[in-house]
């Protein structure tokens, strides 16, 4: 009997009202990696490439499983390798498919005997002097681009064809005591796909000033957020750097294919990467939800304004927006009894709460919601009247529906219509 991933009412409830818990986002983590067993079958009996590369690496795979299965697993369901079977089947089906994103599964099948410690002979593509196996590392090679390069591994121990013999081993942030720790990758080619490009190969400095600043976002979470730090942990795996944009700004983004990673340029300090987790992570959250149940009509064609953008947003868009910035709300909540930076805190939370609140008003007067996703929408709701229920000084508040008001009235002079 088929057993399929369903959320219980309780914890339905929880998500909605913009946490969820480990349970919860357990059973969206587990639903991810269903998903891509999915779309990495549709690409086995679709193959459109050479038959023996495929068989080579599904072998591979076959054994690596029986040795060790939850290896094998934890592989599969890596954010970034479900981001490559998302992309490889919507080519395939698109006819536009590449020998180099099929070659991909032959990396995967590498990776998976290299962390069981059984054996494999596969061919996957030289990606700009690189061959990366997903989640161990990537090593330089003296091979044309795109150039089927052969990896080999025997109980484990990994020869690459044309290799350069550096290796650059998968590199984690770690929290400290706690034990948590996330990828930060910088070499895997399928780690792109945001509206800024992913940086290159960090140096060792670089990844040290990072590691830094994840210690102390982590203990803001612990300390003041730790519920929220109790799921961050069950389902954030990977952080991908991204190129810096124009001096000062600050980008981030996730992909929705990708569920618990997400893209983003340095921080400037615990303060603010402890936030963007925050923020981000509540995209992959409703992203998995939308996959187990429909709270609105993706295709409706009307758009809207959102009080974070300059660009009208689509049902979707708001939505996503709304959940983010609601946990985001409730962390400058939060922030406001750290010992420095109050008065900032107190500004932001009132801030985001205005923004929020303007948000669910259009949200909750939508035709395009299902029953679910007005359920859900309720569920925010109630979230943000208990978040308004807390006091912030006149001044404060006043000066935070003033910046709204300015914001619709930027928005309708930039969109040529009213919000």
């Amino acid at each position: 009997m088929t057993e399929y991933h369903r959320l219980v009412d309780r914890q339905f409830r929880e998500l909605s009202r913009g946490y969820g818990g480990a349970e919860a986002v357990t059973i969206l983590r587990n639903s991810r990696l269903s998903k891509h067993l999915l779309l990495l079958r549709f690409i086995a009996r679709a193959w459109p490439g050479p038959p023996a590369e495929r068989e080579a690496a599904l072998s591979a795979l076959a054994d690596a499983q029986a040795q060790n299965r939850a290896a094998v697993d934890e592989i599969l369901a890596d954010p970034i390798v479900g981001a490559w079977a998302a992309r490889t089947c919507r080519r395939i089906l698109a006819s536009v498919y590449v020998d180099v994103d099929l070659g991909h599964l032959g990396a995967i099948a590498a990776a998976a005997a290299t962390r069981c410690g059984s054996d494999a002979d596969v061919l996957t593509p030289a990606r700009d002097g690189f061959v990366m196996l997903p989640t161990v590392g990537a090593v330089a090679v003296n091979a044309a681009r795109h150039q089927p390069v052969r990896v080999r591994v025997r109980s484990g121990e990994v020869s690459v064809e044309h290799e350069a013999g550096a290796w650059y081993r998968v590199r984690r942030l770690r929290s400290g005591d706690a034990g948590y720790a996330v990828v930060l990758e910088d070499t895997d080619p399928y780690r792109g796909g945001h509206h800024v490009a992913p940086a290159g190969r960090l140096t060792d400095a670089e990844f040290d000033d990072w590691q830094e600043l994840f210690a102390e976002a982590w203990r803001l979470l612990t300390t003041y957020a730790p519920e929220r730090a109790d799921e961050i942990a069950v389902g954030l795996r990977t952080l991908v750097p991204l190129v810096h944009g124009a001096p000062g700004s600050a980008d981030s983004a996730t992909m929705r294919d990708a569920f618990g990673a997400f893209g983003l340029t340095r921080p400037e300090s615990g303060t603010s990467l402890a936030l963007t987790i925050v923020h981000e992570f509540q995209h992959s959250k409703l992203s998995a939800i939308v996959d187990l149940m429909r709270l609105y009509d993706a295709k409706a064609p009307d758009t809207y304004f959102a009080p974070w953008r300059e660009d009208p947003r689509p049902v979707g868009g708001l939505y996503q927006g709304t959940y983010a910035f609601l946990a985001v709300a409730d962390m400058w909540h939060r922030l406001r009894t750290a010992p420095d930076g109050r008065a900032a805190a107190e500004h932001q939370f009132a801030a985001a709460r205005v923004q929020v609140d303007a948000a669910l008003t259009t949200l909750l007067e939508l035709s395009s919601l299902t029953a679910l996703g007005r359920r859900f929408t309720n569920g925010m709701r109630s979230t943000l009247d208990a978040l308004h229920a807390i006091e912030v000084p006149d001044a404060v508040l006043v000066r935070a529906q003033e910046e709204l008001r300015r914001n619709r009235v930027a928005w309708q002079e930039r969109n040529g219509r009213a919000p």
